[in-house]
């Protein structure tokens, strides 16, 4: 996992701001709303796992732009047939860098309260960072994360993990449409998820793409979509 959070750093330089609206279903663009703005996006996943039924998982997310630099979220977290499962509480921060700094880049923290059906607690933490080619864009989330596991006998205790979301795409590629590509990995989670980015309206995009396990104990198949509209 070391090799692959080096790669993710060095495949990313610098480039400038773009509209927040994002390209990517697993990877996080280091760009904030601008002060006083709100955005909601509604995420939806049907999940194939390796072993058991397929599941719906649907989140509902309402962002606001507290200054320039700085979008707080809260979220929940609905499983099919279980209701509500988590709340989220997302914090994304974009410092003033040196004008010769190589990338955009922004720092992610977000912390989840589940109720151990499905999800556990959480405290991820992500830094966001992307490069621009002319039309093509890189982004990069090296990922660390402490989960709270829960044993046979009820006896909690927490684990770090790390994980590397990667994606790239290409922005004037057809009018409103934008092709990309993700790559995550995680251990028993890593997949590629190639997928499409539309935008419907102004400040309205739809992003589907379907992610494909790359190991047995990773999920066959997750088909992915985020509405998200800005006000």
């Amino acid at each position: 996992m070391k090799r692959f959070l080096l790669l993710g750093l060095m495949a990313v330089g610098g480039g400038s701001a773009r509209a927040h609206l994002r390209d990517y279903l697993d990877t996080y663009g280091p760009y904030t709303l601008e002060k006083g703005r709100m955005e909601m996006e509604l995420w939806t996943d049907l999940r194939d796992p390796d072993g058991g039924d397929r599941f719906w998982v649907h989140q509902t997310e309402v962002e606001f732009g507290v200054t320039d630099r700085y979008t707080v979220g809260v979220y929940g977290v609905f499983v099919d047939g279980q209701g509500l499962s988590a709340v989220k509480v997302e914090n994304r921060f974009r410092p003033v860098l040196p004008r010769a700094w190589p990338f955009e880049t922004a720092f992610y923290l977000e912390l989840q309260k589940a109720n151990g059906d499905k999800e556990q607690n959480e405290i991820e933490g992500k830094v966001l960072l992307a490069k621009n080619w002319g039309a093509v864009n890189v982004t990069a989330n090296p990922i660390l994360e402490l989960e709270e596991k829960v044993d046979l006998n009820g006896d909690k205790s927490w684990e770090l993990e790390s994980a590397l979301a990667v994606g790239t795409c290409y922005r004037k590629f057809w009018k409103r449409v934008t092709p990309g590509v993700e790559l995550f990995f995680a251990e028993k989670k890593s997949r590629v998820t190639p997928g499409l980015y539309v935008d419907v309206a102004r400040d309205v995009r739809f992003n589907v793409g379907v992610g494909l396990g790359l190991e047995k104990p990773a999920d066959n198949a997750q088909i992915k979509t985020i509405l998200e509209i800005e006000f």
